[in-house]
């Protein structure tokens, strides 16, 4: 089998920012197979609220926003949740502030050695941002179990979590609106299932990791992205679960989440 460590470092390093097309941040072996599918002429705020705010054609993707193939420290967690693509929320307003550009390079180069919140979304200090209200919503009654259980405090809780926590995206680049049947042949498409079928669903085998799959799961399995044999640390969302992915407690999602955390508690 292919040495884990060495795997998710090629997964990281092809994500060095070097790697991206001209000024874009769209990684030069995915530029060819997107340049139609694009939004032109934004770069930033300004040009966002200027040329695209009112523009129906949502379904491109943002090319001058930092890509999010995972939000995490994929070296030291254990808890892993896919989803299809990052969503957009005015994030060019974010991304002009330094230290959400300064955290979202770091989080791509995974230079997280630092970081009490390396699931940054989780850090108090980003709580106004789109990701960080979406994430919190989800992750919320987690939060607050933990900090029952565990007698931490509200920030304690989640600092706990953010090191246990990856999310990742089958394709990184942010848009309102996506259909990933169109792009299961991207590089970095290619590059996150060999990520996921090297590295994480073998550690679900052993009882290292958890994965939650929140959408298209089947698809995935029929587009050999993800096995179609499966095992009881591999949570794949069906029907109506889908819609809200919930990670309540009474999720399934939310249920082996918290089994997670508190086991590698006692570890």
């Amino acid at each position: 089998m292919n040495n884990p460590n060495t795997k998710t470092e090629d997964f990281i390093q092809f994500w060095n920012s070097s790697n991206f097309y001209g000024d874009t941040k769209i990684h030069k072996e995915d530029y060819e197979s997107l340049k139609n599918h694009l939004v032109e002429g934004c770069r930033n705020f300004n040009d966002y609220i200027s040329n695209y705010i009112d523009n129906p054609q949502d379904t491109k993707f943002h090319s001058y926003l930092w890509p999010s193939p995972y939000c995490g420290d994929l070296r030291n967690a254990k808890i892993f949740i896919l989803s299809l693509n990052p969503g957009f929320d005015c994030d060019y307003y974010y991304e002009n502030i330094s230290d959400i550009k300064k955290t979202l390079e770091n989080n791509l180069s995974q230079n997280l050695s630092n970081e009490n919140f390396p699931f940054f979304v989780l850090n108090p200090a980003f709580s106004w941002t789109g990701g960080a209200k979406y994430w919190l919503k989800k992750l919320n009654p987690i939060i607050c179990e933990v900090m029952k259980k565990l007698k931490f405090s509200y920030t304690e809780s989640l600092s706990f979590l953010s090191k246990k926590i990856v999310a990742l995206e089958i394709v990184p680049y942010h848009s309102k609106r996506f259909s990933y049947s169109h792009f299961q042949e991207l590089p970095s498409v290619k590059k996150i299932s060999e990520f996921l079928n090297d590295v994480i669903i073998p550690g679900t085998k052993t009882g290292e990791y958890k994965l939650i799959i929140l959408r298209k799961g089947k698809e995935l399995q029929e587009k050999k992205l993800i096995p179609k044999t499966l095992n009881k640390n591999i949570i794949i969302y069906e029907g109506m679960k889908c819609l809200g992915a919930s990670l309540g407690l009474k999720s399934d999602g939310g249920k082996a989440i918290l089994k997670k955390l508190l086991q590698n508690l006692k570890e």
